[in-house]
């Protein structure tokens, strides 16, 4: 029974095959329509096959081949993957708090150091698990970020990554501040590893979580570039990323996100920030005095029961 599968599944890519070779022989095999059938034919004639599962399975693929790169996508879809970012960006309120909405169209993995990934239960480095904590320590310097877009064109994106929750005493609320800023990175499916070789806007600041707040969420965003994107600078603390990304064409297709929080494990790692990169006082955060409601102006305490 096997053997007449693996007969049949032949055949049909024997057929399949002959009818990428003629639609490639046709006159209009350039346009986009014809592209887009030869893709949907390349991937047919290989899906089915098991030695093409197989070697998905083992990791040994090259993502050039239509049939790898639709296998790719479809388990970053469907695997689970997507769903977990999905739901911890709509849990820890990153949307709609840094950016109403997204429909995520590149993979997008956030790496420290080396090792079989850093998940909710901890792990030495690797591939960060969207929303869990790491040690300031441990992001002292800029990640290492793999993007997969599932496009063979060369595109180009703006990589931004922020802290929406550093406390603002001039509105007595939280405002953006942006740690890393990287534009015009070619990626394709053929590239995705950013940002190496390219000159960012605005250099890594390792996150600083300030004694006496709570969790910061450090976001990571990729941007589309669009034919009008020109970013020739930026500033540290946008009074919106939403209206930013707009002004310059920007269109997110990637996010990630870990926290941190100040603690006294990593106090020396974050006052050393403060003094030696950002070169300012390392501020102290606390709850606000409760007002005591028994005692008038002159600070006379009164009595309750009248």
């Amino acid at each position: 029974m096997y053997d007449e599968a693996l007969k049949f599944i032949q055949q049909d890519a024997v057929s399949l095959r002959e009818q990428i070779a003629q639609a490639k022989q046709a006159g209009d095999a350039s346009s986009e329509e014809a592209q887009r059938r030869i893709y949907a034919l390349e991937v047919a004639s290989g899906i089915n096959d098991p030695s093409v599962r197989a070697q998905f399975r083992r990791g040994d693929y090259d993502l050039s081949k239509p049939v790898f790169r639709h296998l790719r996508e479809q388990s970053w879809r469907r695997n689970g993957a997507l769903d977990r970012l999905e739901e911890r960006i709509l849990k820890m309120h990153i949307l709609p708090d840094i950016y109403p909405s997204i429909t995520p169209t590149v993979d997008l993995e956030i790496l420290f150091g080396t090792g079989h990934g850093i998940g909710d239960h901890g792990g030495q480095g690797g591939s960060v698990h969207p929303g869990v904590y790491l040690d300031p320590v441990m992001t002292m310097q800029a990640p290492s970020i793999r993007a997969t877009a599932f496009h063979e064109d060369t595109r180009k994106y703006t990589l931004m990554l922020v802290d929406p929750d550093m406390p603002s005493e001039e509105t007595q609320s939280f405002k953006t501040f942006v740690h890393w800023l990287v534009s015009d990175i070619p990626l394709s499916i053929h590239a995705s590893s950013i940002p190496e070789g390219h000159t960012a806007l605005l250099p890594y600041i390792p996150p600083h979580p300030p004694r006496g707040t709570p969790y910061h969420r450090y976001t990571t965003l990729l941007f589309e570039q669009g034919p009008r994107t020109q970013l020739t600078e930026a500033p540290r603390e946008p009074e919106n990323v939403v209206a930013f990304a707009e002004s310059h064409d920007l269109h997110l297709a990637g996010i990630h996100f870990w926290r941190a929080k100040w603690s006294e494990s990593c106090k020396d790692t974050i006052s050393h920030i403060f003094k030696n990169v950002l070169n300012t006082p390392e501020p102290h955060y606390g709850r606000p005095a409760r007002q005591d409601r028994l005692r008038d102006e002159a600070g006379e305490r009164l009595s309750k029961y009248y």
